[in-house]
């Protein structure tokens, strides 16, 4: 009965029973190597995913895209420009159309005589 009480069936942390007597569970087995650890670089970023990266030539592309893009705008708020002229144009003289229309109808015409 002696190996009876080297084995323990107390309730391990997780909720397992462990019937291993106690030497063998608390300590590592002699046979097994131990395993070196590695210096390893776990830090990572998303930036390649996402299409981004933190390099000198990735500022400039960024400008670049930038400035082409200020560019396009400045050019198609000029065209928008051009044509609200024309419109404000037309605008104005259909509304002094209007104005010579009305004051015609208002001016009775005399036939002259």
């Amino acid at each position: 009965m002696a190996s009876a009480k080297s084995a323990s069936s107390t309730p391990h942390p997780d909720g397992i029973l462990s019937t291993l007597p106690e030497s063998t569970s608390r300590s590592p087995s002699p046979s097994l190597p131990e395993i070196p650890t590695a210096n390893l670089d776990l830090t990572f970023s998303f930036g390649p995913i996402f299409g981004q990266s933190n390099g000198p030539d990735s500022r400039v592309e960024n400008v670049q895209k930038r400035a082409s893009n200020v560019l396009k705008l400045t050019q198609e708020n000029e065209k928008l420009k051009e044509e609200l002229r024309a419109m404000t144009a037309r605008l104005e003289a259909a509304e002094r159309k209007r104005r010579e229309l009305d004051n015609g109808k208002q001016q009775p015409h005399h036939p002259s005589s």
